[in-house]
């Protein structure tokens, strides 16, 4: 028998996850070539990137051959899957949809993300409300 979160929470993996060169952010885009992934999880269904906290020690470093297999910083007119940013935003869900040649390592780091509690509740941006 289920139990029902009180919280009106849900266990996810879907991850936020900010794709950027490293190496091209530190050298003024003088050197590229140095991918990373860092995680975020979503506070809220429906919240928009990089709204929650950033969990540091589930950084990925992606090589420069899986850089080149996931074509980064390649755009679609040029063969890539996405986009030819060099930093971007995708969900991991999203991610596992729009790559077509994914490595094997990173397949396995995406399924091996711990499972973290999101608020069910639909995000709202905090606003000021008027008396």
């Amino acid at each position: 028998m289920s139990k029902i979160s009180l919280r009106n929470t849900i266990m996810t993996k879907n991850y936020d996850m900010n794709i950027w060169d490293e190496t091209s952010y530190e050298s003024g885009g003088e050197v590229t070539g140095g991918w990373k992934i860092n995680f975020y999880q979503y506070p809220a269904l429906g919240a928009p990137y990089g709204n929650g906290p950033m969990i540091e020690e589930l950084d990925f470093i992606i090589t420069e051959e899986e850089a080149k297999q996931l074509t980064l910083g390649w755009g679609p007119d040029l063969g890539g899957d996405y986009t030819e940013d060099e930093d971007f935003w995708l969900d991991v869900e999203t991610f596992l949809i729009t790559y077509k040649n994914i490595p094997q390592r990173l397949l396995d780091y995406l399924d091996s993300l711990p499972e973290y509690e999101q608020s069910a509740d639909m995000w709202e941006p905090l606003v000021g409300r008027a008396g």
